[in-house]
């Protein structure tokens, strides 16, 4: 005779809560058995129907999904595969982001620096918002160029992500010093270095850019110093190119 299982013994075994084995019990995807006195109970064969589910709610499939699949002997839904697959790789990336970039900041507060928020929430915004951003640039930038660019970003993620990070630091610590100090020259020569190497040669299309346009829309692309801090950088740019004889093209 097969093995019953109470409500209690079935969920002590399952680890999943009785509104939990009841919702399935509604939906058909796991049937009890019935006392005569209307009591629910289970049987061995549920226990391999609940590794099913159990199997597949791992793998990301919707209950439907699920209830598909353990209907089933063989399952031929090459599409659905391919799509969870797909979308475990996505988490994936998402979870390897976000370790890198908690790592970044363990890393700044243990080397005896500030984590300042605004930089930190601007280094999440550009790795959450990398569609919208390729979106953005595509009304001055041809796809195949945005997509070497960001590629050529993506391949030297971390690297810029650490630089960025400890420079921003050092230029918010600097505010209030003079901004036509050879001090703040020196992290203004750092920044301009830096932001070279980042656009490469990109740099004549990205002048072309609008600066209104960039400003516009401060939720896609969130600024990393105050108004205050902004303006202060601004003096220091412009001291340090005149000083430099630099020139960049005007919008």
């Amino acid at each position: 005779m097969e093995k019953h299982y109470t409500i209690g013994q079935f969920k002590k075994m399952s680890g999943l809560t009785a509104r939990t084995l009841q919702y399935y019990d509604e939906i058909g995807i796991l049937t009890a058995q019935r006392t005569e006195g209307g009591h629910r109970y289970y049987l061995e064969s549920h226990v391999h129907t609940l590794q099913k589910i159990v199997s597949l709610k791992f793998l990301g499939f919707s209950l439907e999904e699920t209830a598909d699949f353990i209907n089933k002997d063989s399952w031929n839904e090459k599409d659905s595969l391919i799509f969870q697959r797909d979308m475990m790789e996505k988490k994936r990336e998402q979870l390897n982001d976000s370790i890198r970039l908690l790592n970044l900041a363990i890393e700044q507060i243990e080397t005896g620096g500030a984590l300042h928020t605004d930089i930190f929430i601007s280094m999440i915004n550009n790795v959450h918002m990398e569609k919208s951003h390729k979106r953005w640039f595509a009304a001055f930038m041809p796809e195949p160029r945005i997509n070497a660019l960001f590629d050529r970003l993506k391949s030297e993620q971390e690297t810029i992500e650490k630089k960025s990070m400890h420079l921003f630091s050092r230029l918010k610590e600097a505010i209030g010093i003079d901004p036509t100090s050879s001090e703040v020259g020196k992290l203004v020569a750092e920044l301009m270095e830096f932001a070279m190497e980042i656009v490469g040669d990109e740099l004549p299309l990205l002048e072309q850019i609008p600066a209104a346009d960039l400003e516009e829309d401060p939720w896609l692309f969130p600024y990393p110093f105050t108004p205050e801090e902004e303006q202060w950088l601004k003096q220091a740019v412009n001291h340090y190119m005149e000083k430099e004889g630099i020139q960049i093209g005007k919008n």
